[in-house]
């Protein structure tokens, strides 16, 4: 055994044109997900697996810097196209640097979970990132398993840890405040504890007989965003959910109750928006320990002029 065959190798992700680092205490996790057809004979039991699907996982807890380019690529899904496959004709390859110059390169490579966002001045903006890897394609064909390399190539020199674009004074940790346009008294409204959006997306899988899963296509797109606000009443809260009194009625429609909800860094720059937010959840706690408003939440919709659908959600950062 030699002492330099144990090897602890931060490392930095390439991906469509972005480059991160990892949170410090985190790692950037590649995992192999192989899925297995088992063969059985009666009198003999389970004899065999064949190899059924082959892909990766790539995981990522962003360094925390956020800005408008770093944002296109990390929510891709917030104006989805409905049906829309997220691998396109043209490979987008993932690629870790480590630092001792190793470099595995994923042929093909999209965004299966987009991040949580955590608007809040003691916690890095960006939560953790998922990426899919799926075969690479040639001439816009998917390439066979008998392709070498067509799913990661793995190589022990060429790789550049170093990224020039990287400061400290990049990674947000700020205050932030939400505006409920036009509702009650939801202006600047301030958090006990931040602010956290949790972006939702579902996929229908393209399988296909003699390459697996071929591509993921866009089922449906929305998000929740959450917390404990501070000087909003029991009574602003109940006439923001519109749920008793004059108006309510069983059927009612959220998006008609819905307003755009927009979060602001203390730099001035929006951070968020939902197209409509509507106020899904309220909590009310009596106790020493806990603030008697508890959390609300808002579900995000999106806009609908002329029949055109607008964005579920945006991360402008301007």
């Amino acid at each position: 055994m030699q002492r330099s065959d144990l090897k602890r190798i931060p490392g930095r992700l390439a991906f469509n044109a972005v480059s991160l680092y990892s949170k410090g205490g985190t790692t950037i996790d590649q995992e192999l997900h192989l899925a297995l057809e088992p063969v059985a004979v009666a009198g003999l039991s389970h004899i065999d697996n064949r190899d059924k699907e082959a892909s990766y996982k790539i995981t990522i807890t962003p360094d925390g810097r956020l800005t408008p380019a770093l944002a296109a690529v990390l929510w891709p899904y917030g104006n989805p196209v409905i049906g829309q496959g997220i691998f396109g004709a043209t490979d987008v390859p993932a690629a870790i640097h480590g630092n001792d110059n190793s470099l595995d390169t994923y042929t093909s490579a999209a965004v299966e979970t987009m991040p949580h966002l955590f608007f809040h001045p003691m916690k890095t903006l960006v939560g953790q990132l998922t990426l899919l890897a799926l075969r690479g394609t040639t001439s816009g064909v998917v390439q066979p398993w008998a392709t070498a390399g067509s799913l990661v190539t793995n190589a022990d020199t060429g790789g550049t840890f170093a990224d020039a674009t990287f400061t400290t004074a990049g990674i947000i940790m700020q205050n932030y405040t939400l505006t409920w346009t036009g509702i009650g008294t939801w202006t600047a409204t301030e958090f006990y504890d931040g602010l956290t959006f949790e972006p939702k997306v579902e996929f229908v899988d393209d399988n296909v007989a003699s390459t697996g899963l071929l591509n993921r296509r866009i089922k449906s797109v929305g998000g929740l965003l959450r917390g404990i606000p501070i000087g909003q009443t029991r009574a602003s809260i109940q006439a923001a959910l519109k749920l008793q009194g004059a108006g309510a009625v069983r059927g009612a429609s959220g998006a008609a109750k819905a307003a755009a909800v927009t979060v602001t860094g203390a730099d001035g720059k929006v951070y968020l928006t939902l197209g409509l937010g509507q106020l899904v959840k309220s909590k009310l706690q009596h106790g020493v320990e806990q603030l008697r408003e508890g959390e609300v939440a808002w579900e995000c919709l999106p806009t609908i002029a002329a029949g055109v659908r607008g964005a579920f959600f945006t991360t402008p950062i301007t």
